[in-house]
């Protein structure tokens, strides 16, 4: 039923379900890591400097300036050139509020996973917090549902996503393409890949589109 819904939703559209149009900018992620098994996923603990790919969407579609839930999806690239995606949402940054959805107008806000991911450390979330003094960099970190967030990687955009044009695809997919050592559990996982699926099924036209890993 989720999977009919989506698609319909996306077909309506001709967009994605969610997210429909956004704008795409390249990317360094500076990952300084936690420190040899701090998680238990390289991604996270591990020093690395690496190019990257970000998307910035608004989740209703609705026009600028009206607030919106505003999206922001990382994409880098294994040593094989596999996608690891990681798709984050604007919501509150204290502790009980990191896991709800907030319309934010600005890019320059905090976003969250809102759900946590299973890793070989327990239930981990993850943020991308703006910096206040530079609107191209953002600070990722790392929490316990409850705990405080450990900053591992800086992300410096390359553009200005004000003056960026639409996306021309890929389509970020966190259940295809998640990062290693970071599960999305079920049944959240379940629910993700119906919704993903629909909205695949629903507008096809760039469903097989791929970009170029950036120098």
């Amino acid at each position: 039923m989720l999977r009919r819904a989506f698609q319909v939703l996306a077909s309506t559209r001709r967009a994605r379900a969610l997210h429909p149009t956004g704008t795409v900018v390249p990317a360094r992620l500076h990952r300084h890591g936690l420190g040899a098994g701090a998680t238990g996923v390289p991604w996270l603990d591990e020093a690395a400097d690496e190019p990257a790919l970000v998307r910035f969407s608004r989740a209703a579609g609705l026009p600028a300036p009206l607030p919106d839930v505003l999206g922001l999806a990382v994409r880098t690239w294994d040593g094989d050139g596999r996608p690891r995606d990681l798709m984050l949402s604007t919501t509150g940054s204290r502790p009980r509020a990191r896991r709800f959805l907030v319309p934010r107008r600005a890019w320059g806000s905090t976003y969250s996973s809102v759900l946590s991911f299973s890793s070989p450390a327990g239930p981990l979330l993850l943020a991308a917090r703006a910096d206040a003094r530079d609107p191209r960099a953002f600070e990722l970190g790392v929490a316990r549902p409850h705990g405080r967030w450990h900053p591992f990687a800086g992300l410096e955009l390359l553009a200005d996503p004000e003056r960026a044009g639409d996306d021309d695809a890929p389509r970020w997919d966190p259940v295809l393409n998640p990062v290693p050592g970071l599960e999305i559990p079920p049944p959240w996982r379940g629910v993700r890949e119906a919704a993903y699926a629909g909205s695949r099924e629903g507008h096809p036209g760039r469903a097989g589109a791929s970009v170029a890993r950036t120098p």
